[in-house]
């Protein structure tokens, strides 16, 4: 499923952000990904509260103008009931919830939230199946506390996005030279 794939990469994309302590907390950057099966958005927020994106639909991308990214970041991500935890583990500086249908073992829907190293580096997953086919379903990622290396990693990886889309992003966010 497309939108499972889009979550998988973003999150496996997450797992390369620095958790040592290296960065102050709150220093982190802040990425989304609202995805459907027509579109799918690209939210970066910058540490000091700047916000770039861009959005990608049947085969075209475009950078989104300031205003209408900085709204659609201000806007929560459409949720309907969150299914009951079916799993949960903390460990020291970790923590990960799992929330399902335990009877749709074959479904594509659930939540995970994972913290990493307190509460500045998180990622959270959404996916809706929705109904029949792929029409419906949606997916939200939210990932908070990156640094630049994994913006970049971010951007680049987003295959929806043209190759000059991904280099207006990096042009609006300061990072288009190696830093």
């Amino acid at each position: 499923m497309r939108i499972l794939i889009i979550v998988m990469a973003a999150l496996a994309g997450a797992c390369t952000a620095d958790v040592d302590g290296a960065a102050a907390p709150g220093d982190g950057y802040i990425l989304e990904v609202r995805a459907s099966a027509a579109e799918q958005t690209y939210l970066i927020t910058t540490p000091d509260g700047r916000v770039v994106g861009a959005r990608a639909a049947e085969g075209a991308s475009a950078l989104m103008n300031d205003d209408r990214a900085r709204a659609l970041a201000s806007d929560p991500p459409p949720q309907g009931e969150l299914p009951p935890e079916v799993m949960s583990l903390r460990l020291g500086g970790f923590e990960m919830n799992i929330n399902a249908e335990e009877d749709d073992a074959g479904g594509d829907s659930g939540r995970v939230a994972i913290s990493l190293g307190g509460d500045d580096r998180n990622i959270v997953v959404n996916a809706d199946e929705g109904g029949p086919g792929e029409a419906d379903d949606r997916a939200y990622v939210r990932i908070t506390g990156v640094d630049v290396a994994t913006v970049r990693d971010f951007i680049q990886d987003a295959e929806e996005l043209s190759p000059e889309v991904k280099a207006e992003m990096l042009a609006e966010l300061g990072l288009a030279a190696a830093q």
